[in-house]
């Protein structure tokens, strides 16, 4: 399968806060004409500083090797966001917590493309696991909207309704589509 887009490696990194025991995640886009960058922010269990010198070494991972002996995701995204001339930056505190920041050139020939922004947002928002607040902030140039689990699970309660995920599907659409309105008229 791979991480074929940027949403695929905005999905894994988040996903890999979730894994880290986090209780908080913040998750922020910003989008320019010409780049993509994205910033995950977590409270969770963080790397000793070994452990972040290994952390782009595809052969490494702190997961069980009975489940998986290799962790490509970082390695994947460093690999990604540098081929376009953009960058990772990661920094982390055992027991503190990790940020990861991944920027994209969209306008470079290698860059992949961005894929299904609305389709990760809300399946990250509707599978954040309970008791995690899931905050996610997307701008396109100097406009923004922002969207928490916390805030759907006070109008909707149950995030996991066929109902409530197509609504929701819906309206962050029409955030993405607002966004990009004062584009339209240039």
């Amino acid at each position: 399968m791979g991480l074929r887009t940027i949403v695929d490696h905005v999905m894994d990194i988040v996903q890999n806060s979730f894994k880290a025991k986090a209780k908080r995640v913040r998750l922020k886009i910003s989008q320019m004409r010409d780049s993509f960058c994205f910033t995950v922010e977590d409270d969770g269990i963080g790397m000793t500083q070994d452990e972040l010198n290994m952390v782009f070494d595809p052969f490494y991972t702190t997961r069980d090797p009975k489940v998986r002996r290799v962790g490509l995701g970082l390695p994947f995204l460093k690999q990604a966001a540098e081929a376009t001339g953009g960058f990772v930056k990661l920094d982390s505190e055992k027991g503190k917590g990790t940020r990861v920041t991944a920027c994209f050139n969209t306008s470079h020939v290698d860059c992949q493309e961005v894929g299904d922004l609305v389709g990760c947002l809300v399946t990250l928002l509707t599978g954040a696991p309970k008791g995690v607040e899931l905050c996610i902030e997307r701008c396109y140039e100097d406009v923004c909207y922002e969207i928490s689990t916390s805030q759907l699970i006070e109008i909707f309660s149950d995030l996991s309704s066929p109902i409530v995920i197509s609504s929701l599907y819906d309206v962050i659409d029409q955030l993405e589509k607002s966004l990009f309105e004062g584009e339209v008229s240039k």
